[in-house]
């Protein structure tokens, strides 16, 4: 699987969408329906609903809570101003446009085939719905889902929990993968059609699931876990990043949000744990001082209220990301994350291939080259590994370094894992410790009144203290 597609073809396909969303129809022949058209463009929704997930792979607020990135000028919120957040624009947005390809797949077969087969449609149209879901409930927990996407059919659906959100998740990625054929897809901006492609991006979203579940259904997670992985996950040189161009209409929010102010740095945590390891990774994720002329590299205690530090005295974000980003700073899925997911699944015994320390080191020496150190000094780097006396704690550290900027990815594997340990700042506004859920939006008690009552029953106060079902430690 290619971890970029071509550039030349996600402006294709986005300038496609934009002509189609403004296509003059002509209704002079009184026999045609203007309400029911005889094609629908499935692909275009197809490429809107792929559109939105620089939202979950290139977000700020989740980097605060795993403590990577520090605040120097507008320091609320990395001191956790935001409780409650609003999920609104998954169900508006690229959830409606899934749930339409659904529909039209299955009410007009026959009048879809532009945007590819019914069965690869289909396919793409679950396994990115099982994308958005799984973030979804692992950001507030209890959310609507089975009920969801209805209309004015039902305006107040249940919650539905964690647990039967990953049970229906899973069935619906093996149905997915069981749909497709060599029918082709259109719209598609990850994988250019190709189905092997969502067959490893399914898989790789069930391997999730699976570690999410280690806690507390061991024997179901180690069942998923083996199905993923023999079923074909991500591979060496198969990094999956989003398909970020240089233009301004479509580049990396992480440039866009340098383009006026310099707000963000990289944490001293984050830099004293790359420096007392001797981590080559250090230059590729933070650049030096200015000061130094680069040769320095300091970062900002996290989470101060009032800094009162010079920008020029610290150490940013690698210019190649905040100034570029077509190559980091969005990645989806990576060899990287299976290789450390391989090290659990041996340490927790759920596995035989291969063992905890080699898959360890190749995770290490996957993830510096994916952020651009050389080949040598990557090898010499991971070489060097050792489980210690916690595995699961050189396992959780691991994974801490390389899913920097991996923001909501990181934030569920340090919920999980709770490494490295974290204290929330001492001028935080909001919760008593660092956060572990979000809050639902504000006008969701008075707009899904009993939902919203028989979670919180459920689940425990509707605040970002309250633990998930998967996080037991």
């Amino acid at each position: 699987m290619k971890n970029l597609i071509n550039k030349i073809g996600v402006l294709t396909l986005i300038f496609s969408f934009i002509l189609v969303s403004c296509e003059t129809v002509d209704f002079g022949d009184e026999n045609v329906n203007p309400n029911s058209p005889t094609s629908k463009k499935t692909d275009a929704l197809l490429t809107n609903a792929m559109t939105w997930m620089p939202n979950i792979v290139s977000p700020v607020t989740p980097n605060y809570y795993v403590q990577t990135v520090s605040d120097v000028t507008y320091t609320s919120y990395s001191r956790y101003d935001t409780e409650q957040w609003s999920w609104n624009g998954y169900y508006t947005g690229p959830l409606k446009d899934l749930q339409e390809i659904l529909d039209l797949n299955e009410n007009y077969p026959n009048e879809v085939t532009g945007g590819g087969s019914n069965g690869n449609q289909k396919a793409a149209a679950h396994i990115m719905m099982a994308y958005y879901y799984l973030n979804i409930t692992d950001r507030w927990g209890y959310a609507p889902y089975s009920e969801a996407l209805q209309g004015s059919a039902n305006t107040a659906p249940k919650f539905d929990s964690v647990k039967d959100i990953y049970t229906s998740l899973l069935a619906n990625l093996d149905a997915a993968m069981g749909m497709m054929d060599n029918g082709g897809l259109n719209g598609d901006i990850l994988f250019g059609g190709n189905m092997n492609g969502w067959r490893v991006m399914a898989n790789t979203i069930k391997m999730r699931i699976a570690l999410r579940m280690a806690d507390v259904d061991s024997s179901t997670a180690a069942s998923v876990f083996n199905s993923a992985y023999n079923g074909g996950v991500i591979s060496s040189g198969g990094d999956l990043h989003y398909p970020y161009l240089t233009s301004d209409a479509f580049d990396n929010p992480w440039q866009d949000r340098f383009q006026t102010r310099y707000d963000f740095v990289v944490s001293k945590l984050f830099i004293d744990h790359l420096k007392s390891t001797g981590d080559p990774r250090l230059p590729y994720m933070a650049d030096g001082t200015k000061i130094s002329n680069g040769t320095e590299y300091v970062g900002l205690e996290y989470g101060l209220e009032n800094p009162g530090v010079l920008e020029t005295l610290l150490s940013g974000i690698d210019e190649r990301i905040i100034y570029d980003g077509t190559q980091q700073g969005g990645w989806i899925a990576t060899y990287s994350e299976v290789c450390f997911a391989m090290a659990e699944a041996n340490q927790r015994g759920w596995t035989s291939v291969g063992d905890t320390l080699t898959w360890l080191k190749l995770g290490i020496q996957a993830s510096c080259e994916r952020w651009g150190v050389p080949s040598a000094s990557a090898a010499s780097f991971a070489n060097a590994a050792t489980l210690g006396s916690n595995p699961m704690e050189a396992i959780a550290m691991a994974k801490w370094t390389d899913m920097f900027l991996q923001g909501y990815e990181a934030w569920t594997e340090w919920r999980r894992l709770d490494y490295p340990v974290l204290s929330p700042p001492a001028a935080a506004i909001t919760g008593t410790g660092v956060p572990v859920r979000n809050g639902y939006g504000g006008l969701v008690p008075t707009q899904n009144k009993a939902s919203y009552d028989a979670a919180v029953a459920a689940q425990g106060p509707d605040n970002q203290d309250t633990k998930l079902w998967w996080d037991t430690k």
